[in-house]
């Protein structure tokens, strides 16, 4: 098992050490933008710089409660019989 472990440690070591400068310019991003989406990572991964963020999508106008919903706890328990 452990030679297993030491196997895929070196192999993932080997594949960012090969793609540094992309690790980097992600992890630079990120510093920068905070967030990231996939056209930007996208752009880097391409060796591009990430292009600018989208602009934040605005959320529908909330609708009303269903009148015809029945409560979720009436608020006073009935009446013994």
């Amino acid at each position: 098992m452990r030679s297993i472990i030491d196997q895929q440690y070196t192999l993932a070591r080997s594949v960012l050490e090969e793609h540094r400068a992309t690790v980097e310019a992600m992890a630079a991003a990120l510093l920068e933008l905070e967030t990231i989406d996939s056209d930007q990572i996208d752009d880097i991964m391409a060796g591009r710089p990430p292009r600018p963020p989208k602009p934040p999508q605005t959320k529908l106008p909330s609708t009303p409660p269903d009148s015809k919903a029945p409560d979720a706890a009436p608020s006073a328990p009935p009446a013994p019989a």
